[in-house]
């Protein structure tokens, strides 16, 4: 067993892809492919099962990632070490709040552990603090949604998209409307409702409503997502979400009126830390984005 195979071994693990993960490790798929069949080989056992969309880890495969992680880790702390004992490198990452915290851990953590010597300080903001943040020097780059807003804020003249998705009502799963396949307007006219008063679909959907004649029946308002699913677990209202959002015993159904989608990605200015923005822009691009 070879610390290069670990490294690939993780690479795949993290991305949930071959292809993915060789990108990640600036390898062929092929050679990707082969290094983990040769350690699959050599230990006697399968470490990834496979199907159309992604590769997932066996029972053996999650065993050895939890050692592999740590091996791999410490010889990245003692090569950066060594390599960069007088540099200090920084990367400062606004994050819009209306991502949940999977996705954002998805990224920031596997990047900072290949990066041990890298100092990742990561700000949670709305769109208009982001906007702030970027216009006082505070980050070099934004995690957030983009929407042809990059020409309208002064701060971000650079953008790229890392995945779209649409907009979905939450319910419970037990909920009545959840044996439908997909709900209208007049569905929810009359049920009780979450409102995520931060979320950047809002103007959008009361003029939805305004042009349907129809009006929700607020009946809770919050401004923090976790506490807007668990109130959804608990039955006490429906709410309109992003569709990665996911919780227990919650399901998601389309809202036929709504068509409207979000693209997150990333926006940036010109800036003297252009080559740490262009490696964790790189390393995004290897994660395993919702509509990857």
């Amino acid at each position: 067993m070879e610390l290069q195979q670990l490294r690939l071994f993780l690479a795949a693990a993290e991305s949930e892809s071959f292809t993915r993960g060789a990108k990640r490790a600036f390898v062929s798929q092929p050679a990707l492919s082969a290094s983990i069949a040769k350690l699959e080989g050599e230990l006697g056992v399968k470490l990834f099962t496979r199907n159309k969309r992604n590769v997932v880890l066996t029972p053996a495969g999650r065993t050895l990632f939890e050692r592999a992680t740590r091996i791999v880790d410490e010889c990245n702390r003692a090569r950066d070490e060594l390599k960069n004992h007088d540099q200090q490198r920084m990367l400062r990452l606004g994050v819009i709040n209306t991502l949940s915290i999977a996705n954002v851990a998805r990224l920031i953590e596997p990047y900072r552990r290949e990066n041990l010597r890298l100092r990742l300080q990561v700000f949670d903001a709305s769109n208009d603090e982001m906007e702030q943040l970027a216009r006082k020097g505070r980050i070099d780059l934004a995690f957030t949604v983009l929407s042809g807003r990059s020409a309208s804020r002064h701060s971000f003249i650079h953008s790229k998209s890392l995945f779209t998705e649409p907009y979905m009502v939450a319910m419970a799963a037990h909920h009545h409307l959840s044996e439908s396949p997909s709900l209208t307007l007049s569905d929810l006219e009359s049920e009780p409702f979450v409102s995520r008063s931060h979320c950047e679909y809002r103007l959008m959907l009361q003029e939805l409503m305004r042009s349907a004649g129809t009006r929700l029946n607020v009946a809770y308002v919050t401004n923090q997502d976790d506490r807007a699913l668990s109130l959804v677990q608990q039955g006490v209202g429906i709410a309109i979400v992003p569709a990665h959002y996911d919780a227990p015993n919650v399901v998601k159904r389309p809202l036929t009126e709504l068509s409207a989608q979000r693209s997150i990605g990333f926006e940036w200015a010109d800036s003297d830390n252009q080559e740490e923005i262009d490696r964790f822009i790189d390393f995004a691009s290897t994660v395993r984005w919702p509509d990857k």
